[in-house]
């Protein structure tokens, strides 16, 4: 058991780690942004912005099955051992919560185009 519980924590450092890209990942978009409303040289393309703004979104949505995942694998480890999952459950719901978002957030950048890239919010969730 402990064996995999220690990988399931694996799992989340890497997903973690996944996280932390993502928030890079939305300071650089939002920056870029930022510089188009100021009127400045901006450092990325429109289009390369909404490419990026994709891929970001994709890595939060996979992010978030990551942790469903772990959040579901724990809640059976603590079922097995005969303990209150409640904690496990609430986890779990807010994992597909978070699933729902992303994918919400995820379509809306695949409705936009490199015209309205730039009204389109920059979710780190």
């Amino acid at each position: 058991m402990k064996k995999e519980e220690t990988k399931l924590i694996n799992y989340q450092l890497f997903g973690l780690a996944i996280t932390l890209l993502t928030t890079i990942l939305a300071i650089i978009i939002t920056y870029n942004q930022k510089l188009g409303t100021q009127k400045r040289t901006k450092i990325l393309t429109n289009q390369e912005s909404l490419s990026l703004t994709y891929l970001n979104r994709i890595l939060i949505l996979l992010v978030g099955l990551l942790f469903l995942y772990i959040n579901y694998r724990f809640y059976q480890i603590t079922k097995r051992k005969g303990k209150d999952t409640k904690s496990e459950s609430l986890q779990i719901i807010a994992s597909i919560l978070a699933i729902i978002s992303s994918v919400i957030a995820l379509y809306i950048v695949t409705l936009s185009n490199t015209e309205t890239i730039a009204d389109v919010e920059n979710p780190n969730i």
